[in-house]
C-alpha cells in the first residue's frame, strides 16, 4: 500500500482531529502539549504537522519544528495508528519526513526515553531506540538531554538522536545552537537558560554522534 503524506494546513480542520486523535492516544499527558498550543503550532510557518494516509485512512503522523537557520530540525511527536502499527510503517513515516525537510544535509533531531534508567517499561524504550538507530539515526552519545516540562507532570528522563550527513562528531558551538533553538522556539525557554549551560559542561569541542 501506498503511503501518502500530508502537510497540514490550519483551514484543515478535519485531518486536525484525526491527528489530535491520534496524539492522545500514542502519548502520555506528562509528554503532551495542550490542543489549543498545538493550534498555535500549526499556524507557525516552521512546524510541519505531516499527517500519514493509507487507502484513504489515517495511517499516522508527525510534528516536525525547523529550527532557525534550516540546518537543523526537531521531530517533536511521531506515531502510528495502534491497527497500522507492526508493519514497517513508523519507519516509512520517519524517513518520509526526513526527506521533505532535507535531512540530510540537514539534522533531524529526536527526543527518545532514555532506556538507561531502570523501571518496567525499560525494554519498550530500548526497543524505540533501536527503531530509530535501525532506520539510521545516531546517538549524541555524551548530551545528557534534558527536556523542559510541558504539562503539570514531569517529563520522563530523555535521550537525543539524530539523522546526520556529520560523520563522527559535532562541534560543541552547533550543538549549543540547536539546544537554544529547542529550547526557545520549542519550549519557550529563555535563550540564557541554566540548563543549556549544565548540558554543555563537560563536553568535548566535538561531541561524538555515534
Amino acid at each position: 500500500m501506498s503511503l501518502v503524506l500530508n502537510c497540514l494546513e490550519p483551514a484543515q480542520e478535519t485531518e486536525f482531529g484525526d491527528l489530535v486523535r491520534l496524539y492522545e492516544q500514542a502519548f502520555p499527558a506528562s509528554e503532551r502539549k495542550p490542543v489549543e498550543a498545538l493550534r498555535r503550532m500549526l499556524a507557525t510557518a516552521a512546524y510541519h504537522f505531516f499527517l500519514a494516509q493509507e487507502d484513504g485512512l489515517t495511517a499516522g503522523f508527525a510534528i516536525v519544528r525547523v529550527l532557525d537557520g534550516g540546518d537543523a530540525a526537531l521531530l517533536e511527536y511521531m506515531a502510528v495508528a495502534p491497527e497500522r502499527r507492526g508493519h514497517g510503517l513508523g519507519g516509512r513515516i520517519v524517513l518520509a519526513v526526513a526527506q521533505a525537510i532535507g535531512a540530510p544535509p540537514a539534522v533531524l533531531l529526536i527526543e527518545v526515553e532514555s532506556d538507561r534508567v531502570e523501571g518496567p517499561e525499560r525494554e519498550q524504550r530500548s526497543r524505540r531506540k533501536r527503531f530509530y538507530r535501525s532506520l539510521g539515526a545516531r546517538e549524541l552519545q555524551e548530551l545528557g538531554w534534558v527536556m523542559p516540562p510541558v504539562a503539570a507532570t514531569p517529563p520522563p528522563a530523555m535521550e537525543m538522536l539524530a539523522f546526520a550527513s556529520v560523520s563522527g562528531s559535532v562541534s560543541r558551538g552547533r550543538l549549543r545552537r540547536w539546544l537554544t533553538g529547542i529550547y526557545v522556539e520549542v519550549y519557550g525557554q529563555r535563550a540564557d537558560d541554566p540548563r543549556i549551560g549544565a548540558m554543555l559542561a563537560g563536553l568535548p569541542d566535538e561531541v561524538p554522534i555515534l
